[in-house]
Parts: C-alpha cells; structure tokens; sequence
C-alpha cells in the first residue's frame, strides 16, 4: 500500500510541476474563471461589509460604495458572459437593481413590493450561492450555479 502511495505521489508532483501541466491551458483555464472568481470575491467583501453595518459597526460611507459598485460590475460582467455564450435572454441592470432595493418603505408600498420582493429574494438566493463557491474553493466553481452541486462531498 504504502509503494503505490509513494508512486502515486511521484506522479502527482510531476503532474503538478511547472515541468508537467501545460502552462498555456492553465492560461486559458485561469483567463475564463477569472471573472467568476472576481464575483465570489467582491461578493465576499460585500457581504463582510453587510454585516458589520447590521453589527453597528462605523463603516465609511465609500468603502461601502466601492465594494457596492465592485460586486454590480463583477455581477454585470457574469450577466454579459452569460449572454453572449450561455442562455441567458433577459435584459438586466444590477446596478440599477440593487439601487432600486434602497427605495426607503418598498415594502410597504404595494406596486414596489409586487416587483422588488420577488427580485430582492432572487439576488439573496444567489448571493448565498456565490458565499458557499466562494467558501468551497475555486475548484467547484461553475458558471451555472446550479452544476456546483456535482463536486460537494
């Protein structure tokens, strides 16, 4: 047992060795993941942001605004990708949706409700989505949210 380990290791390491991968795949593999790394990222300091806010926690009104305006970027270059090359056929403006959020009393207001608490609960699904890639690593990230469940243990 502990031969075929120590061969299986050997094999592992020239693998993974600059010697054995092919640097121009890893190139192209990183170049494509690189936006949806960018997302679960920016997502992540959003949400860290979030919730020292609701700690009470001081946080300077432009650090709420970068990350803010991080994530909708990071958000709209996934929407764009997945436009041109998947099947997404709506129209969208995160940056206008999560500014629609901000509308002060939505959801006492009937007409705002109808249209912003099924969205509002729609980009919380999928920013917990983009929380747990982020926490299962780079390795069991997809584009379609819905295949990251294929490599979870």
């Amino acid at each position: 047992m502990l031969k075929a380990l120590k061969e299986w290791d050997k094999f592992y390491v020239k693998h993974s060795s600059n010697k054995g991968t092919y640097n121009e795949i890893n190139a192209i593999h990183e170049a494509a993941m690189k936006p949806m790394i960018d997302l679960t990222t920016s997502n992540l300091n959003f949400h860290r942001l979030e919730n020292m806010m609701k700690a009470k926690m001081e946080v300077p009104a432009f650090r709420f605004d970068a990350l803010e305006f991080e994530f909708c970027k990071s958000m709209t270059d996934i929407c764009d990708i997945l436009k041109t090359y998947g099947t997404l056929d709506m129209s969208y403006d995160i940056t206008q949706m999560i500014t629609s959020l901000k509308i002060e009393s939505w959801k006492d207001t009937i007409p705002f409700a109808f249209y912003l608490h099924p969205m509002q609960k729609l980009i919380t699904e999928v920013r917990n989505s983009l929380l747990k890639m982020e926490k299962d690593g780079p390795g069991r990230i997809k584009y379609i949210i819905e295949q990251n469940t294929e490599l979870e243990a």
